[in-house]
């Protein structure tokens, strides 16, 4: 639990969630959870857990202190995919042949629902900004909504389309050296985008937009489309338009901004491509950063292929994880600019 006074663990294929109380040397159980994508979350003292009974989905607000139950509600819903804490209140996402979202508040009462189109697929991916403010949706119809947490409409809805471009964006492409990988500014006008051929035989494959994520301060959004996958978008909420596109040579897997802010310090975005590879970007441009002891194509590393990013709380450093290891890239010289 997010205070540290419980273990939690699901047995049972998940039919059944134990809570480890440290505090006092005994175990609860909360039977028939719901442990999908986004089924258990923690905010504050509180823990919510959803749940599936008699076809009906169902959302259990415990308290972390005694785990007793504080609220349980019906939620109108066919087959929960995930929920989402926004501002205060419980965003559930339903199934993703159903584009709709449903707002509840911790006392189970509906404050909104809205549908976003039809006779689509749904919500993939749900992130909200560090202020609360905003929140972004990416869906399966390839388009990253911004939605206002206070009235929960959309403000804005952005497509992952050569449309998306214009004459002040900026386009970065990954170009091979015989020093590494770097990056040239490109022409936007006639630019081509590296759209992926769909696999109409794999019936697993749902493709849509599977990364959203703030900057610290929320002006800037970055998103991945599954069907560009090679290319990070950069969205200015100032004037509610693309800024700059990021074209690497593999797939990006991985992204997340600096939560520092500084008056002395751009924003910076890390990104990863399941390489031996870390890319940087601010406003000044972009850089190909290669790791020490990585996978390459004559064999294999210590650390392996870069699956995952993080930066560390303070900014100094990036955590950066393999297969079975990881490591803390710093910056030496990185000051922000």
């Amino acid at each position: 639990s997010s205070d540290l006074s419980s273990g939690i663990n699901a047995e049972y294929g998940g039919v059944r969630i134990n809570v480890w109380s440290l505090n006092h040397k005994r175990v609860s159980y909360i039977q028939n959870p719901k442990l999908n994508s986004g089924g258990c979350k923690f905010y504050g003292s509180r823990a919510i857990v959803c749940e599936r009974r008699e076809r009906d989905d169902y959302i259990s607000v415990f308290s972390f202190s005694n785990w007793k139950l504080l609220c349980n509600f019906k939620v109108a819903t066919e087959d929960l995919e995930s929920i989402h804490i926004i501002r205060d209140a419980i965003m559930v996402c339903d199934t993703r042949f159903k584009p709709s979202y449903l707002v509840y508040s911790f006392d189970g009462d509906c404050l909104s629902k809205v549908d976003l189109y039809s006779n689509m697929l749904g919500i993939k991916h749900v992130s909200q900004s560090i202020s609360e403010q905003f929140a972004a949706l990416g869906c399966y119809d390839g388009t990253c909504k911004l939605l206002n947490s206070v009235t929960w409409s959309v403000l804005k809805e952005w497509k992952h389309t050569a449309e998306a471009i214009t004459k002040n964006t900026v386009i970065y492409k990954e170009e091979a050296s015989t020093n590494g990988s770097r990056f040239q500014v490109v022409e936007n006008q006639g630019f081509q985008l590296p759209f992926v051929k769909a696999h109409h035989d794999d019936p697993y494959l749902l493709v849509g937009v599977g990364i959203t994520k703030f900057s610290a301060s929320g002006r800037y959004l970055a998103s991945r489309s599954d069907a560009v996958p090679t290319a990070v978008w950069i969205w200015d909420l100032d004037d509610l338009g693309l800024c700059t596109l990021i074209v690497h040579q593999a797939p990006v897997v991985a992204l997340d901004w600096d939560s520092t802010l500084s008056k002395d310090k751009d924003e910076t975005l890390a990104m990863s491509c399941n390489g031996d590879h870390v890319y940087v970007w601010n406003v000044g441009g972009v850089l190909a950063l290669k790791v020490p002891n990585c996978e390459t194509l004559n064999g294999a590393g210590e650390l392996g292929p870069i699956r995952n990013i993080a930066w560390s709380c303070n900014g100094k450093c990036l955590i950066l994880k393999g297969d079975y290891h990881f490591c803390l890239c710093y910056f030496p010289c990185y000051n922000g600019s």
